[in-house]
């Protein structure tokens, strides 16, 4: 079974949020997935909530909803070329009960990379906090 958590960013600080979602009518909200206070929770941007995909990084950080990766695929990517392989750079988004990653021009299911290896991404920001990463300017 997969672990459901969410993240979004508090609207009182700005700082990343991590738990259970929980929606009231004109609020969002994340909160700690125990019943006591630790870490930061509170109302959130909804703009920025995202879901965690059940998936890791070749550094072992958790994607989500919103993160910008670069991975490595056999396709001609917008960046550079190494060991025979592609480095395309894409965005997790959810839709259709499934995660993508989309680069604007195509969009992959995520698990389907995973079964065909190249998921070896790495996570390199996220939309919110890195919006310039998304812009196709090559490196």
């Amino acid at each position: 079974m997969r672990e459901i958590l969410f993240r979004g960013k508090l609207k009182c600080n700005g700082e990343w949020s991590y738990g259970n979602l929980i929606i009231r009518p004109n609020t969002i909200s994340l909160i700690t997935p125990d019943d006591t206070p630790l870490g930061r929770y509170g109302e959130v941007d909804p703009e920025t909530v995202g879901q965690y995909t059940g998936l890791t990084d070749r550094n072992g950080k958790k994607i989500f909803e919103g993160d910008i990766v670069d991975y490595e695929d056999e396709v001609p990517g917008q960046y550079e070329y190494h060991d025979s392989l592609f480095i395309n750079r894409g965005v997790v988004e959810y839709s259709e009960g499934c995660f993508y990653w989309t680069n604007g021009v195509a969009a992959e299911n995520l698990v389907d990379c995973v079964y065909k290896g190249v998921a070896d991404c790495v996570v390199i920001g996220n939309i919110h906090d890195n919006p310039e990463l998304r812009e196709d300017e090559e490196r």
